[in-house]
């Protein structure tokens, strides 16, 4: 990760590995748990608050990466995936989120993903492929 970050232009704040997620999806490790949260998500906070009564406090990158797993899917397009990846993040208050890709995304999927989420892209496919988010708020938007 350090050679990445190196790479990039300014210090992300949570970085989301996209190649990751997708081989990860491809072998589901499902348990009761998983199935029931998943066919009744009202129960969700219920059970994590429960089940979280003695655990440290996830990272946002920790929290991203597990409402990732229950919303995304490799069914979904990329540019699906990567929209809703960018609601969950702002949603969390995620300033800027650079998500490392196996492969460039076309212009045209940018172009959409830009429009759909009123996110700023940044993107490389020089070494290693990676998009990058920047989330500005409303106020943040009127200063400019």
């Amino acid at each position: 990760m350090d050679a990445l970050s190196t790479q990039l232009k300014t210090p992300t704040e949570v970085v989301f590995d996209y190649t990751h997620f997708l081989c990860e999806s491809q072998q589901p490790n499902w348990t009761f748990f998983d199935i029931f949260r998943s066919l009744l998500p009202m129960f969700n906070t219920v059970l994590e608050y429960q089940a979280g009564g003695d655990q440290s406090p996830l990272t946002a990158q920790e929290r991203l990466q597990q409402d990732a797993a229950r919303v995304m899917s490799v069914r979904h397009t990329d540019t699906s995936n990567l929209v809703q990846l960018a609601g969950l993040a702002r949603a969390q208050g995620i300033k800027e989120l650079t998500v490392l890709m196996p492969y460039a995304l076309e212009y045209r999927q940018m172009e959409s993903i830009s429009h759909q989420t009123g996110a700023q892209l940044e993107y490389s496919n020089e070494n290693r492929e990676w998009v990058r988010f920047t989330f500005i708020s409303d106020v943040d938007a009127c200063l400019h």
